[in-house]
This record gives C-alpha cells, structure tokens and sequence, in this order.
C-alpha cells in the first residue's frame, strides 16, 4: 500500500468534516462527499490519479 502523507488525510478530514456539517443528513451521499474531498485536495495541491484498476493486493 502507498503511504498516505499526514498533511493529505487532514485534508481529507477536513473536507468531509465540512461537508457534513454544511449538508443536510438526508441529502449526503457517498459520491457528493468524495466530490468534496476531491476539491478540496486539488485546491491544496495534491494531485490526483484517479482509475479503474483495482488495487494491488
């Protein structure tokens, strides 16, 4: 597994943090939320590699 830096998963913490506190319950959903987490690593720098093949084992 690729290591994660700490700085990209307190960015993703913080998306998702804001995303619910800024969304009603009943209308989260899995895709808006990961949307929102995208946006927020792209507008910190972090690039992202998005793609269809399954993860090494």
């Amino acid at each position: 597994m690729t290591h994660m830096p700490q700085a990209a998963v307190t960015t993703i913490a913080a998306a998702l943090d804001d995303y619910r506190l800024t969304t009603p319950t009943e209308q989260q959903t899995p895709d808006e939320a990961a949307e929102r987490v995208a946006e927020y690593l792209a507008s910190s720098g972090w690039g992202l590699h998005i793609t269809d093949e399954p993860a090494a084992a």
